[in-house]
């Protein structure tokens, strides 16, 4: 029973931790995404890395690592910024483990303490010529307690488990449209809008 105890505190406490990092204002931020957009919009590139600078999120560090590599093509800025959203989500992903072992380890503690607790009944009632039916089930169910516990403390974990990973996947979803977007805008500062012709009048004679 302890150690089982022991354990659900430890999975409470990352479930926690990792519900508080995970927030989506804390990865994706809309008012610095929008701050972006708007100084793509108005081809102010030196804003816009001011912003992402200063921003810090995993948003923010991915986008400002492709807007770093957009002189280099659309590939290299996309290479770019996937291989540092990949790194700053699995970052994210930290102490995931602990819970996805603790909702594994806890029914197997519970049906060990069982199976302990079964051959402890039974090697008591060997020892006695005419048990009585209310000793052996007495015993048993107290023995099961830790089966029921440890079951009591996987369950929702798991549930915790899964939802944690369910919100980093929609932040990489919504990460990767947002990197698609930026790619666009530059895109479109590359091409740029067309010289305006110089009227052939004003030209300048060699």
């Amino acid at each position: 029973m302890w150690p089982i105890l022991g354990a659900s505190i430890i999975a409470i406490a990352v479930f926690i931790d990792r519900l508080i990092a995970t927030r989506r204002g804390l990865v994706l931020p809309d008012e610095s995404f929008r701050g972006l957009m708007a100084h793509l919009d108005a081809r102010d590139l030196g804003a816009a890395e001011t912003l992402l600078r200063a921003d810090g999120s995993v948003s923010g560090k991915t986008l400002l690592a492709g807007l770093r590599r957009r002189h280099a093509g659309r590939d290299a800025a996309q290479r770019a910024m996937e291989e540092v959203g990949a790194i700053n989500l699995g970052r994210l992903e930290r102490f995931l483990a602990v819970l996805s072992t603790v909702a594994a380890i806890t029914p197997l503690l519970g049906l060990l303490g069982t199976v302990a607790g079964m051959v402890e009944v039974f090697g008591e009632i060997e020892m006695v010529t005419d048990p009585d039916i209310s000793m052996l089930a007495g015993g048993i169910w107290k023995a099961l307690i830790t089966t029921g516990f440890g079951l009591t403390v996987a369950i929702p974990i798991l549930i915790a488990h899964r939802f944690i990973e369910s919100r980093l996947d929609r932040h990489a979803r919504e990460l990767d449209e947002r990197c698609l977007a930026v790619v666009d805008r530059f895109d479109a500062l590359t091409s740029g809008p067309a010289p305006t012709p110089t009227p052939s009048g004003n030209a300048t004679t060699q």
